[in-house]
């Protein structure tokens, strides 16, 4: 899985505290304005109740409420609340009120409060029982009310203490980002530097401008770098020698044999000569391709300068240089690419890509076709059919031996084409496969890079 960035990391870790101390903060903020807001609304009730009670006279023993209707009105009139009232004996007889609630038990003089519900609407209820002189029965005053004013009330409250919370964490994780981002501007900087190189720089990393905890990451870097370079050296110095003394003979021996066809000879002597022309180019070939293996040896890995590449876009730079010999063959030349990223050495993939075509067409007879795919399936795949002789399945392991040829074989291929193929895809951690294509006839080879760093 791909790291997230020192960034997101970095605020990670303080924005969990800063909103846990907001979640408890607001927690609380909650608790405060509930119980404040509570003991407020209340504290209200009391007054309906101590209105009521001062109109309770007893008639013929028996408690009666003597008010007016519209005192009774104003009295339980609010405009964001029901109210419901209800006068009862201390036995439970309900004698005034258009509440229906049961007479809480062992109710004293002191008010009651408590939570009930009414019409199916959630209510405050405020209870006590009045003791009156000329009467054997006390009477249960109870008033109840809706809840929309409390509520109302409670989220203003918690917006006026939470908001200044909310403003003070967000400047805190802006002004963390920011200090972050400043914070991080040497590593930006170095790591611009050292992207803005060729593969070749292996010049140390400066360390003077960048900070302390990053030092020994550069040192280490630094002594890498140097090994590196040392050894690339070695290897280059033996490479260009090879190549000197391999290519530059047989490029003269070529030159001079085709210089001679130009001119008039027997017949017979220029038969001589066409065939030391093929046999010069084939060296040279050959040498070419020795070269190849040579660097894709396994210990030749530290010679590899790898990239991000797209096998699509590597194709298409090549596809001209196989136009050619296609029609001189006859042989229908199709690609069907789509874009399939991978991680590799530029100049290997695109000897892998070049060898397997060349052998498709060497190996092709005249009219047939070879097509070229790629695609992305998890990672890049490269695949070359052809309807050629086919590789036999006995031999498809021999076939990637070094100068191995399939008996019977056309042409004047040397054994190397497919080795060097397989090299290369080791050296990447590809997995190449050979089988027959879906036609029943030729042969097709895979090949199936892994899955590129940071991708899904």
């Amino acid at each position: 899985m791909r790291q997230p960035s020192l960034k997101r990391l970095l605020l990670g870790w303080l924005l969990g505290p800063l909103l846990g101390l907001l979640a408890i903060a607001s927690a609380g903020a909650f608790y405060i304005a509930r119980t404040s807001a509570t003991d407020a609304y209340d504290k209200a009730l009391l007054d309906p109740i101590q209105a009521l009670s001062q109109h309770i006279e007893t008639v013929n023993n028996k408690p009666v409420l003597k008010m007016a209707p519209e005192s009774l009105h104003s009295l339980f009139t609010d405009a964001y609340d029901s109210l419901y009232y209800q006068l009862a004996t201390n036995d439970g007889h309900v004698f005034e009120g258009n509440l229906r609630l049961p007479t809480p038990p062992h109710l004293t003089t002191k008010p009651l409060f408590y939570n009930a519900s009414v019409n199916g609407s959630d209510v405050r209820v405020a209870a006590l029982r009045l003791e009156l002189d000329d009467s054997p029965d006390a009477v249960v005053i109870q008033i109840a009310e809706t809840l929309s004013k409390r509520d109302r009330n409670l989220y203003e409250i918690l917006a006026i203490m939470i908001a200044p919370a909310l403003v003070m964490v967000l400047a805190a994780v802006l002004l963390v980002w920011f200090g972050i981002s400043r914070g991080l501007t040497p590593l930006q900087k170095l790591q611009a530097e050292i992207a803005a190189r060729s593969l070749r720089d292996l010049r140390p990393v400066p360390e003077d401008h960048a900070p302390e905890e990053v030092r020994p990451v550069i040192a280490s870097l630094n002594t890498l770098l140097n090994n590196l370079a040392a050894a690339i050296d070695g290897q280059q110095r033996f490479l260009a020698n090879a190549a000197h003394q391999l290519r530059t003979p047989l490029a003269g021996l070529q030159t001079q044999v085709e210089v001679a066809l130009r001119k008039d000879m027997p017949a017979e002597l220029r038969a001589t000569f066409e065939q030391l022309l093929t046999a010069t180019q084939r060296a040279a070939h050959l040498a070419n391709q020795l070269l190849t293996l040579a660097r894709a040896e396994p210990g030749a890995l530290h010679l590899m300068a790898m990239q991000n590449l797209n096998l699509a876009t590597l194709i298409e730079d090549v596809i001209g240089q196989w136009l050619g010999r296609a029609k001189a063959k006859h042989i229908d030349l199709g690609f069907e690419i789509t874009s399939a990223e991978l991680s590799g050495d530029p100049l290997l993939i695109g000897e892998l890509v070049a060898n397997l075509i060349d052998n498709a067409i060497r190996y092709t007879p005249e009219d047939g076709y070879v097509t070229v795919r790629c695609y992305q399936d998890g990672g890049a795949v490269l695949e070359v059919d052809d309807n050629g002789i086919g590789i036999p399945e006995s031999q498809r392991e021999k076939v990637l031996e070094r100068f191995y040829r399939v008996d019977g074989s056309p042409g004047n291929g040397c054994g190397l084409g497919l080795a060097i193929v397989q090299e290369i895809a080791k050296l990447h951690g590809a997995e190449l496969t050979i089988s027959t294509p879906d036609h029943a006839r030729g042969t097709r080879i895979k090949v199936r890079f892994p899955l590129q760093t940071g991708r899904s």
